[in-house]
């Protein structure tokens, strides 16, 4: 009867294939409209948000103590060789949760520069699990140290009383977790009578219990007395949020986004890992015994590693008017192709680094 979660694309794609039902009037006056310039609900009236959702990096800290791992502060800390080995995260063909987060990155820092994170965050990964909720799993029994989670999974561990931490890191994007009617439901009244309740403010108030954790987007339920002391505010998941965010170029290229991060990271993901920690090694003793001509070697290795094999620009990301079905198909007629340039790179980065430490060894 319901349909309900945190993915801005998949509201969007199931009011455009006609399987939502009007909510009509249905929703609570208090809640407003727009969040800064995102908005919480559905124009046409088709889907109302019931929660913010916010993402970021969430850490075991009592696993950064014992190793004496700083905590992170934004995206870039995960791909610095500290954290080499300690992060987890899923992968985004599989994630809906991944993909919003690598969109926010990609269109926070542009799509070149973008990739080029993912990719060192993804090489410092000591796994790529094929479920979202398996990061902050893992992360909370102390198996990795970190990872991108959204934010209610880590919050609801946090003050639940397990060691672990989170925060907002930038470039970010707050979506409405939505809530809609199933087209052809069975018993639409009791539907509406939950999505009813679930706007009210007793189920409102409901989200700041410890085991759920979920950012309310009724103003007032977070003047609640009984909030936990260091829940996150409004103005907390306002600044992270990125105000240019386009959902619209998210879902076009929900498809590619997930076959490339397949192609350049799932299916490759031990030589990713190898040439990164080969990469961080000759970093390391040219920061100690800086060299103009390893420095220019290091740079063109990494050039190859951390390189998209696709421009923003190309048809294949920017029609719209390409079905899903004919995208898919696409696609895997160019991974033939990015599989050949991304081994190619690969090979030639593998070349570079080798030239680098012979150079390495000759000086010391």
């Amino acid at each position: 009867d319901v349909f309900w979660g945190s993915s801005p694309d998949t509201f969007r794609a199931m009011h455009r294939l006609d399987l939502l039902q009007s909510l009509d009037h249905l929703g609570n006056p208090g809640i407003p409209s727009f969040f800064g310039k995102l908005a919480i609900n559905d124009p046409e009236g088709f889907y109302r948000g019931q929660a913010l959702t916010g993402y970021g990096i969430m850490w075991n800290t009592r696993y950064f103590e014992a190793r004496r791992i700083p905590p992170p502060t934004e995206w870039s800390d995960l791909a610095k060789p500290t954290y080499f080995g300690h992060v987890v995260m899923s992968s985004a063909s599989r994630s809906s949760t991944t993909h919003v987060i690598l969109e926010s990155i990609l269109q926070g820092l542009g799509w070149n520069d973008g990739w080029a994170l993912i990719l060192q965050i993804a090489g410092n990964c000591a796994v790529i699990t094929e479920r979202s909720f398996d990061v902050p799993n893992s992360i909370t029994r102390g198996r990795f140290g970190v990872g991108p989670v959204v934010d209610f999974l880590a919050l609801s561990g946090k003050y639940t009383g397990f060691p672990v931490d989170f925060i907002y890191a930038r470039p970010s994007v707050i979506t409405p977790a939505s809530i809609a009617l199933i087209k052809g439901a069975r018993t639409s009244e009791g539907g509406k009578a939950f999505i009813a309740f679930a706007l009210s403010e007793a189920g409102q108030r409901l989200l700041l219990r410890p085991e759920i954790s979920r950012l309310p987007v009724l103003p007032s339920v977070y003047d609640a007395k009984d909030r936990p002391p260091d829940f996150p505010d409004l103005m907390d998941i306002a600044r992270s949020y990125l105000p240019t965010y386009a959902p619209d170029v998210s879902e076009v290229r929900y498809q590619m986004v997930g076959a490339l991060f397949d192609q350049l990271v799932t299916f490759r993901h031990r030589d990713l890992v190898n040439i990164s920690k080969a990469i961080h090694d000759v970093a390391v003793h040219l920061q100690a015994h800086p060299d103009a001509e390893v420095g220019e070697l290091l740079a063109q290795a990494r050039g190859r590693v951390f390189k998209v094999p696709i421009a923003e620009d190309d048809p294949l990301l920017t029609n719209k008017l390409l079905k899903t079905r004919e995208q898919i198909a696409a696609i895997a007629e160019r991974e033939v192709a990015w599989a050949r340039q991304i081994d190619e790179n690969l090979a030639v980065a593998r070349e570079l680094i080798a030239k680098a430490s012979e150079r390495l060894g000759q000086l010391f």
